[in-house]
């Protein structure tokens, strides 16, 4: 079936996913046959806790450069018949330069404070993470490693994500001695975060039985309702997690996706409504009027769950209140 950008994947067996990164319209929704999931391997490393190790300077922008990677897992194919799954990967990072310029492809990594906090993110249906670079060059520019693939395969593979960002974060935190990104990553501080499609694998890696991720000390999810996983959650695991939501958001109910964070989001999580917000443009457009509240929210709950530095969360209910016929914080 040919589904449009933006059109709905329905995992059933794991998860019914929420639309795509597109911005047009959903069309019917069908639902798919059950898929295989091959659930990540289990993690040796330390639990989650919101904060690990010594506070981060925050509040230093820096210019950012970005890098081509490709990751290669021959242990596990494709359902379109590859025999392994490739993974192209774009990663932003800090580097000398103009904070608010283009990024510089390969330009040497900024140094100066060590190693920094690394945000995965998952990209949406029918998209590649080129849809949102303005977005993750930004979280760049304020102090991450940010590293997002094109994921392989079609939608019947879309299950098998859950693995494959597993295998990705394993990727990044291993890069050779001989590569330029070599030491800039604290492992540590990893948040994986995620749009529509890819919010439920962001959330998956931080909570959910079949696919927790004992590395990951942060999630963000981005447009959609969080009920549509089908899939048992670890409850009070002391994981923090921001959930946004477009109030008018095409292609997944509002009212049931907010509904479902107060019955099940347990703290520290913060869920915030972008009041009129639609599906798309607010996660990737610098012309929406939702998307620099949205880059200082995460930005500042990135802060504050990854750098340790409390009081950036607390901030979040100012940026919140100074934008706020565009952005409201629910409780």
């Amino acid at each position: 079936m040919v589904r449009p950008v933006g059109g709905l994947v329905l995992a059933a067996l794991l998860l019914t996913a929420c639309g795509g990164g597109g911005e047009k319209s959903a069309g019917p929704v069908a639902t798919s046959t059950t898929v295989p999931v091959t659930a990540p391997a289990p993690s040796t490393t330390v639990p989650a806790t919101t904060t690990t190790t010594a506070p981060l300077v925050v509040d230093r922008r820096t210019g950012v450069g970005v890098r081509q990677e490709t990751f290669v897992d021959a242990t596990r194919s494709t359902s379109t018949g590859e025999s392994t799954r490739t993974f192209p990967v774009t990663i932003w990072y800090p580097a000398a330069g103009d904070p608010d310029g283009p990024a510089l492809p390969d330009a040497p990594p900024d140094r100066s404070v060590g190693a920094y906090p690394l945000v995965v993110f998952v990209h949406g249906y029918a998209v590649t993470p080129a849809f949102y670079e303005e977005l993750l060059r930004r979280w760049a520019a304020a102090g991450y490693v940010v590293a997002a693939a094109a994921y392989p395969g079609g939608d019947d593979d879309y299950a098998m994500q859950f693995t494959d960002t597993t295998f990705l974060i394993t990727e990044l935190l291993q890069l050779s001695s001989s590569n330029p990104l070599a030491g800039t990553v604290d492992p540590q501080r990893i948040a994986v975060t995620g749009h529509s499609n890819g919010e439920a694998i962001a959330y998956g890696l931080g909570f959910l039985q079949c696919c927790r991720d004992q590395r990951v000390k942060s999630v963000i999810a981005l447009a959609g309702n969080l009920g549509n996983i089908n899939n048992p959650v670890q409850r009070d695991n002391g994981v923090p997690v921001l959930h946004i939501m477009g109030e008018a958001d095409e292609l997944q109910p509002y009212g049931a996706s907010i509904q479902w964070d107060r019955d099940n989001l347990t703290p520290p999580r913060w869920s915030v409504t972008l009041v009129g917000g639609s599906h798309a443009p607010p996660y990737r457009s610098p012309s929406s009027a939702h998307f620099d509240g949205v880059v200082d929210v995460t930005t500042a709950f990135l802060d504050g769950s990854l750098k340790g530095h409390p009081e950036k969360l607390a901030a979040i209910d100012d940026i919140v209140g100074a934008n706020s016929n565009l952005f409201r914080v629910e409780r």
